[in-house]
C-alpha cells in the first residue's frame, strides 16, 4: 500500500499552507502515509479506532481523508461529525470498482457551495480517485467527504431511514456505514442533544463497556467490535458463542449500498476459487494466487468483489482458522449479499446461529454441477443476495434493533400497482399473478380501457381479490399513456409499479424491485427483458441482457419508480404507444438513474394475436435467443406450476 500511495503523491495546494493537516484513514495503515506526505506534519487517526475528539489539532491547515475503497470512505462518513473544518479538503480513494460513477462534490444547499472556490478530481493510480476542494472560508470536512461518497452510487441522499443512530465507543463505524447523521459518544452517553432533542434513538456501544450507561432517553445496545478466537479460548470466553449472544443482531450488517449485486457477471470466466485462512486472515485464493485479501474485522469492500465477478464461484471453508467467528460470518454474509455464488458445507453451529437459518440453509444449496450451469448459478445467487441483503442489510438490522428495542419505526414505503388491460379475460390472471407478491405491502389500480367493470369475470376476479383495489375505467379511445396518469391519481404508494395483464411474475417480483432500488439508488427499476414465451409455437426462450447495472431501459411490465420522480415529470407522456420508452428518455435526460436487476422473475407472454403496445414477429425473438426450451419453462425463481 505504501508503494501505492506514494506513486501518486499529493499536490502541493493541500500542502502549501503549512501548519499540520489531519488525516484521516480508513482501509489505510497510517503508517503509509508517510509516502503519502513526505516532510509534511501530520496527525493521523483511522476510522476504526476513532472516538469523539480524536485529534488535538483543532485548526488544521487541511484535512485529508484516505480510503482504500469507496467502502472504506463510506465508513469514514460515519465518523464524519468528528473531522474538523478546514479551508481545503481532500479525499483519495485508493481503488475503486469498474461499476462506480468517478466522484464528485456535490455538496448540500447552504453547507458549503456558496464557500466553494476550487474543486478538482482525476485519477489516482489505475482505479482510484483523488478529490481536493478549496473553500472561501474553513468548512466542515465531513461533508465533503459525505459528498464524494454520496457521488460515487446512485443514491441523491446519504442518510438512512429511522431509527437515528448513536455510536458510543470506538470500533463502530461498520455498523451505520455512510450515514452522516449518525452520533459520536462516550462508551457511558449521554447522547449529545439538538435543539433540546436528543440527536439518536437508539445507541450501539462497544464492549467491554466499562461505566454503566447513563441516558435514560436513549436505549443502548452493547455489541462486541470483534471477538477472537484467542478470546474464546481464554476462561469463560465461549459465553460469546452462547446462545443469542451470538446470532445475526450481533454481527455488523452488510454495507448494501456499496457491497450489493452491482457488477454481476452471468457467464464467468473463471473456475471456482476458494476462501481461505493464511496467517490468521481469510483470503480468496484461485489455484495459487491471491485475489484479495479481507482484513482481520471479516469486512469486504465493493473493490474486493470486484476481483472476484469474473469467478464463477467461491467454496467457504469453515475450519476456525480465520480472526475470529464475528469475522468469518461477516464476510460469508457479504460476499453472499454481494451475489457471489457459494458452494459450503453446513456451517458450524456457532456459525448457523450468526447467519440465521434461512441463509445458513442457502449456503448449502447448490453444488458444483449447478455452479456449471450459468442459469442454475444465477438462481443460486439471487437467493443468496436476496436472503442475505434483507436480513443483513444495514436498513434490516437497525429494524431489527429497534424493534428488539421497543423503538417504532416507519413502515416500509407501499407500492401501487398500477395494471391496465382491454382484455376482460385477462384480468383473473393478472390480479393472481399480483395476489402471489410476497413481502411488500401493495395496492393495485386495476384500470379498465374500454372494458365495462360489471363484465361477469372482471367483477368476480375484483370480490375474490383480498388485498386493496380500486377499479378505474377509462374510454377505449383515450390514449394509453393518459389512461395510466389516470390510474396514478388514484395511487396512494410511495412507488408506482407498471404491469402487464397477461406476463408472468415471480412472487418476489415486487420485493425484489424494491430491494434493487434500496441498494442502487435509483429513481426507476426493473428486470431485464430474458425470458419469453413464444406461445404461437409453444416454446420458451431466453434472451441474453446485462443486469445488475445502470442502464437506459428495463422491461415495461417491470418497472417500479418513484412516485417523487414520476410527479417531477407529469406522468407520461399522452400518446397511444411507446410510453414506456418515452417515460425512460424523459427520466434520464433529467437526472433520473434507471436501474435493471436480475430477469428470473418475469417471463413475457407474445401470442399470435393480441393488443401489445410491442409488436415484433416470432422470427424476431428467435434470432435473438441465447437458450430455449419446448414449452412453459421458466427460471425456478417463478415457482410455477402448471
Amino acid at each position: 500500500m505504501t508503494a501505492a500511495l506514494a506513486s501518486a503523491g499529493m499536490t502541493a495546494e493541500l500542502t502549501r499552507g503549512g501548519g499540520k493537516i489531519a488525516v484521516a484513514v480508513a482501509g489505510v495503515e497510517t503508517a503509509d502515509l508517510d509516502g503519502l506526505l513526505p516532510g509534511v506534519a501530520f496527525e493521523a487517526a483511522d476510522v476504526d479506532s476513532m472516538g469523539p475528539a480524536p485529534w488535538t489539532t483543532t485548526e488544521p491547515s487541511a484535512v485529508l481523508v484516505v480510503a482504500r475503497t469507496p467502502t472504506d470512505l463510506r465508513r469514514a462518513v460515519t465518523l464524519s461529525g468528528e473531522l474538523p473544518a478546514a479551508s481545503m479538503v481532500g479525499v483519495i480513494v485508493v481503488e475503486s470498482p469498474p461499476w462506480c460513477d468517478a466522484p464528485g462534490v456535490p455538496l448540500s444547499p447552504g453547507l458549503g457551495r456558496r464557500f466553494l472556490r476550487d474543486v478538482g478530481v482525476s485519477r489516482y493510480g489505475s482505479t482510484g480517485w483523488r478529490v481536493k476542494a478549496r473553500f472561501s472560508e474553513p468548512r466542515p470536512a465531513g461533508e465533503v467527504a459525505a459528498a464524494v461518497a454520496r457521488s460515487f452510487g446512485g443514491h441523491h441522499l446519504s442518510g438512512y431511514p429511522l431509527p437515528m443512530a448513536g455510536l458510543a465507543g470506538p470500533g463502530l463505524a461498520d455498523w451505520r456505514p455512510g450515514d452522516p447523521n449518525v452520533t459520536v459518544a462516550d462508551r457511558q452517553g449521554p447522547v449529545p442533544e439538538r435543539s433540546g432533542v436528543s440527536t439518536a434513538d437508539l445507541a450501539i456501544r462497544a464492549v467491554p463497556p466499562g461505566p454503566r450507561w447513563i441516558d435514560e432517553r436513549v436505549p443502548a445496545v452493547d455489541r462486541r467490535p470483534s471477538v477472537t478466537w484467542e478470546r474464546i479460548g481464554s476462561p469463560g470466553g465461549y459465553q460469546a458463542l452462547a446462545g443469542a449472544q451470538f446470532a445475526p443482531e450481533a454481527v455488523p450488517p452488510v454495507d448494501e449500498r456499496s457491497v450489493n449485486p452491482q457488477g454481476f457477471l452471468k457467464t464467468p470466466t473463471r473456475p471456482v476459487a476458494d476462501l481461505l485462512q493464511r496467517d490468521g486472515r481469510w483470503e480468496i485464493r484461485l489455484e495459487d494466487r491471491t485475489l484479495t485479501r479481507l482484513p482481520a474485522s471479516g469486512g469486504v469492500t465493493d473493490a474486493d468483489v470486484g476481483r472476484l465477478r469474473r469467478l464463477r464461484g467461491v467454496r467457504v471453508a469453515w475450519r476456525p482458522a480465520h480472526t475470529g467467528p464475528i469475522a468469518a460470518v461477516r464476510a460469508v454474509t457479504a460476499l453472499a449479499a454481494a451475489g457471489v455464488p457459494l458452494l459450503s458445507d453446513p456451517p458450524p453451529e456457532w456459525a448457523a446461529r450468526a447467519l440465521g437459518p434461512e441463509l445458513a440453509t442457502r449456503l448449502t444449496a447448490a453444488t458444483e454441477e449447478d455452479l456449471a450451469d450459468d442459469l442454475r448459478r444465477e438462481e443460486h445467487s439471487v437467493r443468496l443476495r436476496r436472503t442475505a441483503l434483507t436480513q443483513h442489510g444495514t436498513m434490516a438490522r437497525w429494524r431489527d434493533l429497534a424493534a428488539r428495542s421497543g423503538i417504532a419505526v416507519p413502515a416500509p414505503p407501499a407500492i401501487s400497482v398500477i395494471m391496465c388491460t382491454r382484455r376482460a379475460a385477462l384480468v383473473p390472471f393478472a390480479l393472481g399473478q399480483i395476489q402471489r407478491q410476497r413481502g411488500v405491502d401493495l395496492e393495485v389500480i386495476l384500470t379498465l380501457h374500454g372494458v365495462p367493470a360489471g363484465t361477469p369475470e372482471v367483477a368476480r376476479a375484483v370480490a375474490g381479490f383480498d388485498r386493496p383495489i380500486t377499479v378505474v375505467e377509462a374510454d377505449a379511445s383515450v390514449p394509453f399513456g393518459v389512461v395510466l396518469n389516470q390510474a396514478a391519481r388514484h395511487a396512494g404508494g410511495s412507488f408506482l409499479s407498471k404491469w402487464d395483464d397477461d406476463d408472468w411474475y415471480g412472487p418476489h417480483h415486487l420485493a425484489d424491485m424494491m430491494l434493487a432500488q434500496s441498494y442502487s439508488g435509483a429513481e426507476l427499476v426493473g428486470a431485464a427483458s430474458e425470458f419469453f414465451y413464444l406461445q404461437q409455437i409453444d416454446l420458451t426462450i431466453r434472451r441474453d441482457w446485462t443486469s445488475e447495472t445502470m442502464s437506459n431501459h428495463v422491461a415495461g411490465g417491470t418497472f417500479v419508480v418513484a412516485r417523487s420522480a414520476f410527479e417531477a415529470l407529469g406522468g407520461f407522456r399522452p400518446v397511444p404507444r411507446a410510453v414506456d420508452v418515452q417515460f425512460f428518455q424523459d427520466l434520464l435526460r433529467a437526472g433520473g438513474g434507471i436501474y435493471r436487476t436480475h430477469g428470473l422473475g418475469f417471463v413475457a407472454r407474445r401470442a399470435a394475436r393480441g393488443r401489445h403496445t410491442w409488436q415484433e414477429p416470432i422470427g424476431y425473438f428467435l434470432a435473438r435467443a441465447k437458450e430455449q426450451w419446448r414449452g412453459f419453462r421458466p427460471s425456478r425463481l417463478m415457482e410455477w406450476e402448471q
